[in-house]
C-alpha cells in the first residue's frame, strides 16, 4: 500500500439500495468503513460516486452493468480501485478496463447469494485486471472475516460458470418442464430417491429469480456452446431410446461412468446422507386445483380474509372465475355465511403440516349443521415482503404468530434480536403500517395485492410445510366431492370419560381394518367430562365398512355424527 492511501478506504456502491449492494453495504459499514450508495432513487449520483470513493463497486443486474460502467469509468480516481460484483466477468472486464483513468480494475465475483448471514466459509472469485493496493486490501478483509479467496482470470472465469452455474441451472429448469408437460399427478410411492434428489435441486433453482437466472445463461457467451452440446447430448441418447439401441447407449454410459471415477464415491456416500437429513414427508409436485371444471355450478364463495392471505390463495386455486369471492374477517363468519345462505360455499383452513388442527374450525363444525364436501392442500410457502428492497432496512418483523412460529428459525438466523410483533393476521400486519423498516411474513399473493417487494423467498423452516383446507356447504354436493378427489369421511364423536371408551370406539374401526387418518380430542363445552373425539379414516361415507362401524360405534358415545367427506 503506498504512503499516501488512506489506512480505511470510503467504499462506493453503485447499486447498494437493491439486495446484493446492500448486503455488502452492511458487510462494510460493519467493519467500520464509510459506504457510499449511488441508486435510482439516491441524490447523489453513479458519477458523483466514482469520484469520492476510494473502491468503487458496480452492483446492478448483468444486463445494465456495461452502460453504468461506461457512464463513471473516466470518473474514478486515478488512486481508486473500479471494480464489479457480476456473475460473468468477460464483459465489465473488457468495459473497466477501457477507463481513461489510472485507476485500478479487479472483477469480483461472490459466489454466494444475499441471504447468506455472513462471508465466512464462503467463496470470492478474484479476476485480475490492474490490480491495486485496494485489490489487495479488499482481498485481506474477506479473508479476516472467513472467506475463501479464488484468484483466476477473467475467460477462465466464465467457462468454468458457463458449467457450475449455467449449466446446473439450464437442467433443473427443463427438468421441471419435462415434468410439466406430462400432465401426470406425481404418486408418492414412486418417488425414487434420485427423483426426490432432483426435485430438490430443481426446487432450489425454480425457487430464485427468473430475470437473474435468465441473464445467467445469456450472458455468459461461454454458455452458448455448453447449450449446443447438451441438445446434442439430449437428441443423441432420444435416439438411442427410440430406435432401442442398447449397445450405444451402454457405451456411451459407461464413458460418463468413467469420467465420474473419481467422483462416484464420494456422491453416492453424499446423497445417502443427503436423504437422510431431508424430512420424512415425501416430494409431491402437483397441479393447480383451480382447472377444475364445476359445470353445474357457480355462486359466491366465503374464506377468511382479506386478500392476499393462503385462505384466498386456496380458495383461488379451488374455484374458477365464474365464482365471485367474498372475504370473512374470521372462521366463524364463513360458517355463518354459508349457514344463512350469503355464500353457497366456505373455506377455512383445517390443519396445518407443521402447527396442528385448527381449533376454531373443529369447534365450528360442531356448532353449525354444514357438510365438508373436500378439501385441498396448499403448499405454504413464505416470504419476507416490505416497502423497503434493502434487507438491511429492516428493524421490525410484523404477522399473524403461525407464520411466525413456521419460519422462527430463519428468522432467528437472519435477523437476530431484531423486533417482531404478532397482529390478528398477517394481511392486518400490512395494513397497519407504511412503516419502509417494517417487514412482514406471508405470501407471494400479498405482494401483489399490496405492492410490496420481496426480500426473501421461501423462508419457511419446514419445506414440506403445507395447510389443509375444508370447503364447507350447506347441503352435500357431490360434483364438489368429485372435483376435489374426496377419500375420506370425516366424523364427530361424543362420549361419556370412563376407562377403555376410546378402545372399544376404535375397535369399530380395526376390526373391519379400517385405516385412520386422524384423531382429535377436545373436551366438551356443554358437559365438563364429555369429549369429543374428531375422526378422519379412509374411504367415504357412502361404503359399507363405514357405515358398519359407525352403527357399532353409537352403542359407545351419546352423539355420532358425519360432516363429510374431504
Amino acid at each position: 500500500m503506498s504512503n499516501n492511501a488512506p489506512k480505511n478506504p470510503v467504499i462506493g456502491i453503485i447499486g447498494g439500495t437493491g439486495r446484493f449492494g446492500g448486503w455488502f453495504r452492511n458487510f462494510f459499514e460493519g467493519q467500520g468503513l464509510e459506504v457510499l450508495v449511488a441508486g435510482r432513487k439516491t441524490k447523489l449520483t453513479p458519477e458523483e460516486l466514482a469520484k469520492k470513493a476510494d473502491i468503487v463497486i458496480v452492483s446492478v443486474p448483468i444486463t445494465t452493468t456495461a452502460q453504468i460502467i461506461k457512464e463513471i469509468r473516466d470518473q474514478v480516481r486515478n488512486d481508486a480501485l473500479l471494480c464489479d460484483l457480476t456473475s460473468v466477468k468477460a464483459m465489465p472486464m473488457k468495459e473497466m478496463l477501457k477507463t481513461k483513468s489510472k485507476c485500478g480494475v479487479t472483477g469480483i465475483h461472490p459466489l454466494f447469494g444475499p441471504l447468506v448471514p455472513s462471508i465466512n466459509k464462503q467463496s470470492v472469485v478474484f479476476c485480475s485486471g490492474h490490480d491495486n493496493h485496494w485489490t489487495k486490501y479488499l482481498k485481506d478483509l474477506f479473508e479476516k472475516n472467513g472467506a475463501e479467496i479464488i484468484n483466476t482470470d477473467h475467460k477462465n472465469h466464465d467457462r468454468q460458470m458457463a458449467v457450475t452455474q449455467a449449466l446446473t441451472h439450464f437442467i433443473n429448469i427443463i427438468y421441471a418442464r419435462v415434468i410439466q408437460k406430462q400432465n401426470l399427478k406425481i404418486q408418492n410411492a414412486y418417488t425414487t430417491p434420485v427423483f426426490r434428489l432432483q426435485s430438490v435441486l430443481a426446487g432450489r433453482v425454480l425457487g430464485g429469480s427468473a430475470d437473474l437466472y435468465s441473464d445467467i445463461e445469456m450472458e455468459n457467451e461461454n454458455f452458448s456452446k455448453v447449450a449446443r452440446d447438451f441438445e446434442k447430448e439430449v437428441s443423441k441418447f432420444t435416439s438411442y431410446v427410440l430406435k432401442k439401441d442398447k449397445r450405444s447407449f451402454m457405451r456411451d454410459f459407461e464413458k460418463s461412468s468413467d469420467f465420474m471415477k473419481n467422483f462416484i464415491p464420494i456422491a453416492q456416500a453424499k446423497a445417502v446422507e443427503i436423504i437422510s437429513l431431508m424430512d420424512r414427508q415425501p416430494i409431491e409436485i402437483k397441479r393447480n386445483l383451480g382447472t377444475i371444471k364445476l359445470k353445474n355450478l357457480s355462486g359466491k364463495v366465503a374464506f377468511l380474509g382479506p386478500e392476499g392471505t393462503f385462505s384466498h390463495e386456496a380458495t383461488r386455486n379451488i374455484f374458477p372465475e365464474n365464482f365471485s369471492l367474498a372475504p370473512a374477517p374470521t372462521i366463524s363468519r364463513v360458517f355463518e355465511e354459508v349457514a344463512n345462505e350469503k355464500t353457497i360455499f366456505g373455506v377455512v383452513p383445517a390443519e396445518n403440516s407443521t402447527e396442528g388442527i385448527v381449533q376454531e374450525t373443529l369447534d365450528n363444525l360442531i356448532r353449525f349443521p354444514l357438510r365438508v364436501v373436500g378439501s385441498y392442500k396448499l403448499p405454504i410457502h413464505l416470504f419476507l415482503l416490505a416497502r423497503t428492497g434493502n434487507l438491511q432496512d429492516i428493524k421490525i418483523i410484523k404477522s399473524h404468530p403461525q407464520p411466525i412460529a413456521q419460519s422462527r428459525n430463519w428468522l432467528s438466523q437472519h435477523f437476530p434480536g431484531i423486533k417482531i410483533e404478532m397482529e390478528q393476521s398477517s394481511t392486518g400486519a400490512i395494513l397497519s403500517t407504511k412503516d419502509p423498516q417494517v417487514a412482514f411474513v406471508t405470501s407471494r399473493q400479498a405482494a401483489k395485492q399490496y405492492g410490496l417487494r420481496i426480500i426473501a423467498k421461501n423462508i419457511e423452516d419446514k419445506k414440506t410445510n403445507t395447510t389443509q383446507f375444508y370447503v364447507i356447504a350447506k347441503k352435500e354436493s357431490p360434483e364438489m366431492n368429485k372435483a376435489l378427489k374426496a377419500s375420506r369421511t370425516l366424523v364427530i364423536l361424543a362420549v361419556y370419560d370412563r376407562p377403555g371408551v376410546l378402545r372399544d370406539i376404535l375397535n369399530e374401526f380395526s376390526s373391519r381394518k379400517l385405516n385412520l387418518t386422524k384423531l382429535h380430542s377436545k373436551t366438551s363445552e356443554a358437559e365438563g367430562w364429555d369429549y369429543y373425539f374428531f375422526i378422519e379414516l379412509e374411504g367415504l361415507p357412502k361404503d359399507k365398512k363405514i357405515k358398519e362401524a359407525l352403527r357399532g360405534a353409537k352403542q359407545f358415545c351419546s352423539i355420532v355424527r358425519v360432516f363429510g367427506a374431504a
